[in-house]
């Protein structure tokens, strides 16, 4: 089951954030699918040179995507590395980063179970 408020994503929301348009949403998880994995590694280079400005502007990049996509956990994640980034304290950033690729990892299995 991929729709639903405890997975990856919400098919349903997605769906209807592409207006109903699966072929859209297709493209949407195509381009998700081939950005990501430089997304994240842009998020963990900014957490190991601790540079905050840098993980803030990375991780609002990949919460939009995530958000495109109605993948809540991930994109609360998301939100939670921009915010770290924005006050500028990296000091949890590490553990969150793990949980992100965990949610980032599962969400593109269920992407994948879908189409």
């Amino acid at each position: 089951m991929l729709a639903g408020r405890n997975c990856a994503f919400d098919l349903d929301e997605a769906l209807s954030i592409a207006d109903g348009d699966r072929a859209l949403l297709r493209e949407l998880v195509d381009v998700f699918r081939s950005s990501y994995p430089g997304e994240l590694a842009s998020i963990q280079d900014a957490i190991r040179t601790g540079d905050a400005e840098a993980l803030r502007v990375a991780s609002h990049q990949l919460k939009g995507a995530l958000g495109a996509l109605a993948a809540g956990p991930a994109r609360e994640t998301a939100l939670q590395l921009e915010q770290i980034g924005r006050v500028a304290d990296l000091s949890g950033a590490a553990a969150v980063y793990a949980e992100m690729e965990r949610q980032v990892r599962a969400l593109d299995a269920a992407l994948s179970a879908w189409g």
